[in-house]
């Protein structure tokens, strides 16, 4: 994996250390769910990576190279483009104490943050820079209507059920909410004198670590919602970008992925498939009208065999109509 400068991955799937901007700190909580694999996502103008819907790069040898492909907005704008994994930010180098630091900062935000939760972290050993995390848990939702309300893109109003050669009916979604942080990020005095009174509360405990609760904001910053039917299952990913620039996609040049750009209902959609075409996905970009605020949403296969052409047609019941928008 390949991080920008501020952050790096413990191990795969489970915990980043963030030392700088919010949005990279923000991002890298995506990568604790474990249903991410295969893909990266660059957010540019925030050097940030996110993983998003379950697709993390694989090394694979023997197959062709992969095609790649960019979306864009109705003014010509790149919203999405997808490089090669040669071209992604280069890692940086942590010290052994550094590690030892973010490790047990990881076992913290495991142990300490609950689902929906976020906090400040201050960890007393190995720590003389005095380095503060903030951290949180993505809210896991099971009733429908409260995923309604957190999770809002106006022109795309999410449905119970989504149709395809069967009904995927709602089972539950995880959502995380900007934090306020994020919208108002520390400054390094700030930073400072929350260091210095969590180390204090730390010895005051006789604890290693402290922490400081967050609260967020009433804004979604990514959500993936999971429909069933029968034993398959499919998951919506919607990530909220914003006015953040243009995503970027990362892939390995070997692997075994299909990668082609076709349209459903007038929209640009880039169609990819792995293992013969037994898992596939769709991503495309939506943005709003009115605001210019930009979407990026994503159909995935997520158990069972379910082809790009059964998902081609749930996402003809989720992309609009040329004639609706």
């Amino acid at each position: 994996m390949s991080m920008d400068n501020d952050q790096d991955l413990k191990p795969l799937f489970q915990r980043v250390e963030p030392l700088g901007t919010a949005l990279p700190e923000r991002v890298m909580n995506q990568i604790r769910e474990k249903h991410l694999k295969r893909e990266r996502f660059f957010v540019k103008n925030k050097v940030s990576i996110l993983l998003i819907a379950g697709m993390l790069l694989t090394a694979s040898t023997g197959f062709a190279a992969v095609k790649y492909h960019s979306l864009t907005n109705g003014q010509g704008e790149v919203v999405y483009e997808e490089k090669s994994k040669a071209e992604s930010p280069s890692p940086k180098d942590y010290s052994k104490e550094e590690l030892n630091r973010i490790h047990l900062m990881n076992t913290i935000w495991d142990e300490q943050i609950k689902p929906g939760e976020a906090a400040i972290i201050y960890v007393v050993p190995d720590n003389p820079k005095h380095a503060i995390d903030i951290k949180s848990t993505p809210h896991a939702v099971k009733d429908f209507a409260k995923l309604q309300s957190m999770v809002n893109v106006p022109g795309l109003p999410l449905t119970k059920e989504l149709s395809g050669s069967g009904t995927y009916t709602f089972n539950n979604a995880s959502v995380h909410m900007e934090r306020e942080t994020d919208v108002n990020p520390l400054t390094e005095q700030e930073k400072a004198n929350i260091a210095k009174k969590l180390l204090e509360k730390a010895k005051a405990s006789g604890k290693d670590y402290a922490l400081m609760p967050v609260k967020f904001t009433d804004n979604f910053w990514i959500s993936t919602v999971y429909y069933t039917s029968d034993k398959k299952e499919v998951s919506l990913t919607i990530l909220n970008n914003g006015d953040h620039g243009s995503v970027t996609s990362y892939w390995d040049d070997n692997s075994d992925m299909i990668n082609r750009k076709i349209k459903i209902n007038g929209q640009d959609v880039l169609q990819k498939t792995w293992n013969g075409g037994s898992s596939a996905q769709l991503d495309w970009a939506y943005e709003e009208p009115t605001t210019g605020h930009r979407y990026m949403l994503r159909l995935s296969s997520a158990q069972g065999e379910i082809t790009a052409e059964e998902l081609i047609r749930i996402a003809n019941t989720i992309i609009p109509k040329p004639d609706s928008k």
